[in-house]
């Protein structure tokens, strides 16, 4: 019940203003904005694709084991940011994360989508526990954990390598299936 496929199966999905689905190939130029756009990568490990890195990143994510999904507006049909979600270190344990467009950030695209993923996941995959990773610094990313009832777990100090020879902090939440409440 805990593996790739069984979630693939689940989608596409729908909230009340969103739909998460999985990449297509003909989502290329529509997500190159979320691949090289610098102040939104600025969290993230990958940091900003170039465009042969991107082309790669939608065949992957458009495959039979993708990790990411599109986030798109349920009206509209416009990509507003991806969720990650996938299997971490564990059996039964898996990392939720986000990526919001900037015009698009502030208004709950995150956290609402986050609160079904983490319904899937323990209602239907009956998984046992779901993480998310920031840096301490990413404030917005660790409200977003918070509010869809995760708590803090732990700080991993200089964990991260960066290109520029400095290190990351990073900050893990999570939630038990015992915890969560439907």
């Amino acid at each position: 019940m805990t593996d790739i496929n069984t979630f693939l199966k689940c989608l596409p999905f729908e909230t009340e203003r969103l739909r998460i689905r999985q990449y297509r190939l003909t989502d290329l130029v529509e997500t190159l904005r979320m691949s090289q756009d610098p102040i939104l990568r600025k969290w993230t490990l990958s940091g900003v694709f170039n465009d042969e890195e991107h082309k790669e990143y939608v065949s992957k994510s458009s495959s039979d084991s993708p990790k990411d999904f599109i986030l798109e507006d349920k009206l509209t049909g416009a990509i507003v940011g991806e969720m990650t979600f996938h299997l971490w270190t564990a059996e039964r344990t898996w990392e939720i994360g986000w990526l919001v467009l900037p015009s698009c950030q502030g208004l709950g695209y995150a956290s609402e989508a986050a609160k079904k993923l983490i319904e899937i996941g323990f209602g239907t995959m009956e998984l046992h526990r779901i993480i998310a990773k920031a840096t301490p610094e990413n404030k917005a990313s660790c409200r977003v954990m918070e509010k869809v009832g995760m708590r803090k777990e732990g700080l991993f100090k200089q964990c991260i390598p960066r290109e520029d020879g400095s290190w990351w902090d990073e900050i893990c939440y999570g939630i038990l299936a015992a915890e969560w409440k439907p």
